[in-house]
């Protein structure tokens, strides 16, 4: 009964021997992570199609619009112009996809090095400065060390810089306007370091959290926003934290606020 097109069945425990229940459970047990990965499977694929159809849609339907009769120059500007965004929102969406195929490549490495937190994050934090003044969002930054530590973490600069500038985007981008989003890192004595990204919004319903790293996942809410990214920028966030040995972590309160936390280990524990 039991095949790759019926993996909702399973070993019954009810007639089973004593001295095979646990290797039934732990069947069972497999066949439950084996259908939830094809689910997930499934979904990614259902979420990538719809993800690429939208700004292939959006170019075709322009151009059919312009080549529909003759147009003043400017008008051709136009929709060369909306063609360009469309085609960078396609470039960043590979890029990503690209991006975490080779982390989830056995070989990935990471290349860490001590990090000044106050210097990276400041330039991080200015870098989306006019991002944030657009939206009527203020930026603030805390940085301290524990007793005995510097404040630093050991960790890829450049993927450093990337998962904190994912977090800041999705903080901007869900943001209450006229709040204050704000970047606090805290350096330990043993060189371990964490990073929190935390801003006023709606928050994230409990319902959501699971999942909230897995690509192309996004809550229903966030999908209907025409600000919405590409669904892989937790991912990514995700991948750069393991790729460090390190955690990644979210808690949200609706209506409140949400809080996302980026650990890296002390050197030498990556």
């Amino acid at each position: 009964r039991i095949s790759a097109h019926a993996l909702n069945e399973r070993l019954s425990l009810d007639d089973t021997p004593e001295e095979f229940l646990e290797s039934t459970l732990a069947f069972n047990n497999m066949l439950d992570r084996l259908q939830d990965s094809f689910k997930r499977l499934s979904e990614f694929s259902s979420d990538l199609a719809h993800d690429l159809r939208t700004p292939i849609n959006n170019l075709l339907g322009e151009a059919q619009v312009a080549l529909s009769r003759p147009r003043e120059a400017a008008e051709y500007r136009a929709v060369l112009e909306s063609a360009v965004e469309e085609y960078e929102r396609l470039s960043r969406m590979i890029e990503n996809m690209l991006f975490l195929a080779r982390a989830d490549n056995a070989q990935a490495r990471a290349a860490p090095q001590w990090i000044d937190l106050r210097e990276a994050l400041g330039k991080i934090l200015s870098y989306y400065e006019l991002l944030a003044e657009e939206r009527n969002i203020r930026l603030a930054l805390e940085v301290r060390a524990q007793k005995g530590g510097k404040p630093r973490a050991w960790a890829d600069e450049l993927m450093l810089n990337r998962a904190v500038g994912n977090l800041l985007s999705n903080a901007l981008r869900h943001g209450r306007p006229d709040c204050t989003v704000t970047v606090k890192a805290v350096a330990r004595g043993d060189g371990a370091a964490e990073i929190e990204v935390a801003n006023p919004g709606s928050g994230i319903a409990a319902e959501h959290l699971p999942r909230i790293f897995d690509r192309f996942y996004r809550p229903c809410s966030s999908r209907e926003e025409s600000s919405a990214g590409s669904g892989l920028g937790l991912a990514i966030v995700k991948s750069i934290a393991d790729l460090h040995g390190g955690r990644v972590g979210v808690r949200s309160e609706p209506g409140l606020q949400t809080t996302f936390t980026l650990s890296f280990p002390a050197a030498g524990l990556s």
